[in-house]
């Protein structure tokens, strides 16, 4: 067990900035709609946001009812498996 376990949310808020920003553009080049909440969520002591898709077509969510933190949305978009 030599490898760290990355956080899950964002250090700065320049960083949770970005990464939102990044995350509507990838979901609007995939023809989703991205929906956030509002409040940023404090996990780890760090700001984290929930993350729901919707299809853009028909409006019908695809992703969990429960959203997507931060990390998880940009998985998620980019099809790439926790660890």
């Amino acid at each position: 067990m030599g490898k760290e376990l990355a956080t899950i949310c964002m250090h700065s808020a320049k960083d949770f900035k970005k990464l939102g920003k990044a995350i509507s553009k990838l979901a609007k080049k995939q023809g989703l709609i991205a929906i956030t909440n509002r409040v940023s969520l404090f996990i780890e002591g760090k700001p984290c946001r929930r993350w729901w898709f919707a299809d853009k077509k028909n409006g019908i969510l695809i992703s969990v009812e429960y959203g997507l933190i931060d990390r998880e949305a940009m998985n998620f978009l980019s099809n790439e498996i926790l660890e």
